[in-house]
């Protein structure tokens, strides 16, 4: 994630970067990482990173009903079901849960809500809105 804000009444705009495999491989002293077995395995993995080449996204929802995010460290711990992989729309949640606990809103008011989520290299964004997001590239 590289950036979310609420631009006006009720407006979520979320900007999300592509990551990639960095070409790099960091070189881990024993001085660094004393147990051998764990610094080879550090030494031959490379980073995931965003670079200045790397896509980016602007996810707009023109309202929403709530929006949460999640440090990725701390994340899960239910039986969850989506579609998707990074990009998700959940059947069943620990957020739809939440909405359906700790707020007023209902497929009757203000009408059918679904929840999508963002799977993000240091957060999960979670968002439950009553129409889809825009999506736009905003860099190629």
């Amino acid at each position: 994630m590289i950036e979310i804000q609420e631009t006006y009444k009720d407006c979520l705009r979320i900007v999300i970067a592509e990551a990639g495999v960095s070409d790099v491989a960091p070189e881990i002293s024993s001085d660094e990482e004393p147990n051998k077995a764990l610094r080879k395995l550090l030494n031959e993995s490379r980073p995931i990173e965003v670079t200045d080449d790397s896509a980016r996204y602007e996810i707009v929802f023109d309202d929403y009903i709530a929006y949460a995010v999640t440090n990725e460290s701390y994340a899960g711990g239910i039986e969850e079901k989506f579609e998707g992989r990074l990009a998700r729309i959940y059947s069943e949640s620990a957020f739809l849960n939440y909405i359906g606990q700790g707020t007023f809103a209902t497929a009757d008011y203000p009408g059918p809500f679904v929840h999508y989520g963002f799977c993000c290299l240091n957060q999960i964004i979670d968002v439950v809105s009553e129409r889809p997001p825009t999506v736009k590239l905003i860099n190629a």
